[in-house]
């Protein structure tokens, strides 16, 4: 590259997720290879502007820290002026409309390449029970029993959805959002008493209620990148001391041990990765996704891909620990996910 191109760092967003979001676009920010590449930092705001901001605003410990000084210290960049300040958009952007297709879509109409997978495999890492779906459809993917609810069948007949549960799952199950990040909204339900709670404290995310046994296993993580040949590196295990692997968990220091590789037995790390492979394949991702699940009596089970381009991007992120196992440091590393996005959109006809 004789030029150093451009490289639009995109975090923030109106989610949940925006604090995670910061500390991951802080970290890609600070170590982009900048022999090779000029970092601009973008931050997307929850009215969905673009603001380039200065190094000043990047350290900030909050999302809310850096709205309040937005006006005085960063510049507002209309959507059509995108083009003329990055040449790749690095997507730093979790959950709902920058992990969904949303973002994506922006991006694709300004023509604008980007890191990770495009509109389609963006919605389907999002939406867990249209990717189910899909995933059902491969002998090769190993997923758990579920089943999705509306939140207007629940209200509509109670009774119904309730006897239809108890005939298809033993408790204890897992009530969640179907579209939604970083186990907002996910409760582990024991009795049919604690249904009704777990329905509404998913509803606050979502309309779409996804309903799951509850895996008393081995919790594994695998990142899986490339395009046409993916290639899966060797799994993380997260061992955490609650039920489930909550936001505190992932992105508290010392909240969780993160094992990588993960320590069983090598035919259980292939079928791993051979599962997490097809599944990357299936639901047509690109560039890299991280791709989760469980070990239960030497079964591996796929219960939560990862498709679109922000995950484990923070300075503690098991995506850095996997990748260094692979034999890259981080600048080598963020530097070939953006060598394989700009082959990804090279070629393309039509959205990505």
């Amino acid at each position: 590259m004789s030029e150093k191109l451009k490289i639009g760092i995109i975090f923030g967003g109106k989610t949940a997720e925006a604090e995670v979001s910061l500390a991951g676009g802080r970290n890609v920010f600070n170590n982009i290879d900048q022999s090779k590449f000029v970092p601009v930092a973008l931050y997307w705001d929850r009215n969905f502007d673009f603001w380039e901001i200065p190094e000043v605003l990047i350290i900030r410990n909050t999302t809310k820290e850096i709205e309040e000084r937005l006006a005085k210290l960063g510049e507002k960049i209309a959507y059509e002026k995108l083009k003329d300040l990055i040449d790749l958009a690095f997507l730093i952007t979790h959950g709902k409309y920058g992990d969904d297709g949303c973002l994506q879509g922006l991006l694709e109409l300004l023509r604008i390449p980007y890191t990770g997978s495009g509109v389609l495999a963006s919605a389907l890492g999002m939406d867990k029970g249209v990717q189910r779906k899909i995933m059902a459809a491969y002998n090769n993917i190993n997923i758990p029993k579920y089943q999705v609810i509306h939140i207007n069948e629940w209200q509509k007949d109670e009774s119904k959805i309730r006897k239809k549960i108890e005939k298809e799952f033993n408790f204890p199950l897992v009530i969640k959002p179907t579209r939604e990040g970083s186990t907002f909204g996910v409760t582990v339900v024991k009795d049919q008493d604690q249904l009704l709670s777990a329905i509404k404290e998913a509803n606050k995310y979502d309309q779409e209620i996804l309903i799951e046994p509850y895996l008393l296993g081995r919790e594994f993580s695998c990142i899986v990148v490339g395009n046409e040949d993916p290639q899966a590196f060797l799994p993380t295990e997260t061992i955490h001391q609650d039920e489930i692997f909550t936001y505190n968990d992932k992105y508290l220091p010392g909240a969780s041990n993160k094992i990588t590789p993960m320590e069983i037995e090598q035919g259980i790390i292939e079928e791993i990765q051979r599962q997490c492979v097809a599944t990357f394949k299936a639901l047509n991702c690109r560039n890299y996704a991280r791709i989760d699940g469980f070990v239960v009596d030497g079964k591996v089970y796929i219960t939560d891909p990862n498709s679109a381009a922000s995950t484990g991007m923070g300075p503690s992120s098991w995506t850095f620990h996997q990748a260094a196992k692979a034999g890259f440091n981080i600048k080598d590393f963020l530097t070939r996910l953006i060598e394989l996005a700009l082959e990804n959109h090279q070629n393309k006809k039509g959205p990505l």
